[in-house]
């Protein structure tokens, strides 16, 4: 009797071993079998992040899997990506800097299959596009025939990718797919600069607006040189690209052209817009820092003036001639400052000497081309305007 209550006793103990471990070995399976399915939809749904670095001022970090639809023409190469974002998708950067990508499906109802046209540039067209987030953007596509437009496509993505300020118009997001490539910004819904400079039917800026919105510039001019890292050289500083939101604060845009400084500054083909361009660019084929502050003193003079270096080109060359005689001694080493004082006394000036006011404004701005810190906060404390 002993005996047989003993083995009894055995067999349920072995017995509750064996279950235990196979309860033990099932839930294993279970757990491992869980992580692999999570790790397969994770990767079946990751953002097409493009590898940059993310050490500037600014870097932003990924963004999470769950930003990108399943709709999204990034998955497994498909879907019409052009090669040079496959290469980007294959790179392991450590620092990865990531942007929406939207499919064309997306873009197309939120513009209403692309009918809401607000503008035109050498890109290609302009769509205002109201997202199902209830966020309005602006969605720039480029022209299909269009090579430069694709090279300078990557070029924003990239750059926009780690530049955020708020003087520049940030990039929300892209699309490559079906053989379309957009760009997705902020929308601005004042329009451009050189819009309110030069419609009739827009009202004049008043001069106070201007002064701001010469600094606005210079602070996102200041960023791009001493606040990215490394800094980046926009390259096309004019009043097109100058863009103004509701609170007709100004914004620079459009990086096509831009490069970093590390980057090769020497090149065969002068890039730009004519009027706007650095002579000494154009002598030595070598874009710099002064280079872009030369086309901001080009936009201030078209600020004051109220035309474009394609109204009246020789007046500028007649202008440069009042250089030795108005500005001599006038500047010290702590020239941006004195230049944004002198505003108070440059718009004090009566309207019918605007011919001088220009030709002593464009003889300073000629005079700072030595690179200065433009984007001082003092600059707002010091500059002070008599009437408007």
């Amino acid at each position: 009797m002993n005996g047989g209550s003993s083995g009894l006793i055995i067999g349920i103990s072995i017995g509750v071993v064996i279950g235990v471990l196979l309860a033990i070995l099932a839930l294993f399976c279970f757990r491992y079998h869980r992580k692999q399915s999570q790790i397969g939809n994770s990767s079946s749904r990751r953002t097409a992040t493009i590898p940059i670095r993310a050490n500037g001022a600014d870097a932003c970090t990924s963004l999470s899997d769950s930003t990108i639809g399943p709709d999204s023409p990034v998955k497994a190469g498909r879907n019409g990506v052009s090669s040079w974002l496959e290469g980007f998708k294959r790179s392991n950067g450590v620092s990865v800097s990531g942007i929406p990508v939207y499919s064309y499906k997306d873009l197309q109802k939120a513009t209403y299959n692309f009918t809401t046209l607000i503008g035109q540039g050498a890109f290609g067209p302009v769509y205002k596009a109201q997202m199902t987030s209830g966020e309005t953007v602006a969605v720039k596509v480029l022209a299909t025939d269009s090579k430069q437009g694709e090279k300078e496509f990557q070029t924003e993505v990239m750059l926009l990718g780690r530049l955020h300020h708020r003087n520049l118009v940030n990039l929300v997001g892209y699309c490559a797919e079906k053989g379309q490539h957009m760009l997705i910004y902020v929308y601005m819904s004042k329009g451009s600069l050189d819009s309110h400079l030069y419609r009739e039917d827009i009202k004049p800026l008043s001069w106070d607006l201007r002064v701001y919105i010469a600094l606005d510039v210079a602070r996102g001019l200041e960023y791009l040189h001493d606040g990215a890292v490394p800094p980046v050289f926009h390259r096309d500083i004019k009043s097109s690209n100058i863009l103004l939101d509701h609170c007709m604060r100004a914004r620079v845009a459009d990086f096509g052209l831009s490069r970093e400084e590390m980057v090769d500054r020497h090149a065969a083909n002068i890039r730009g817009t004519f009027g706007y361009l650095d002579p000494e660019y154009v002598c030595t084929r070598t874009f710099t820092k002064k280079s872009d502050v030369y086309s901001y003193g080009v936009l201030l003079f078209e600020l004051i003036a109220g035309r474009n270096p394609q109204q009246g080109l020789m007046e500028y060359v007649e202008l440069v001639s009042l250089c030795n005689s108005l500005s001599t001694g006038w500047l010290t080493s702590n020239g941006t400052n004195k230049l944004f004082v002198k505003v108070q006394m440059v718009l004090s000036y009566n309207i019918s000497s605007l011919t001088f006011i220009t030709g002593y404004w464009y003889a300073l701005v000629m005079e700072t081309k030595e690179y200065i810190n433009i984007g001082n906060d003092n600059l707002y404390n010091n500059v002070y305007i008599e009437g408007s």
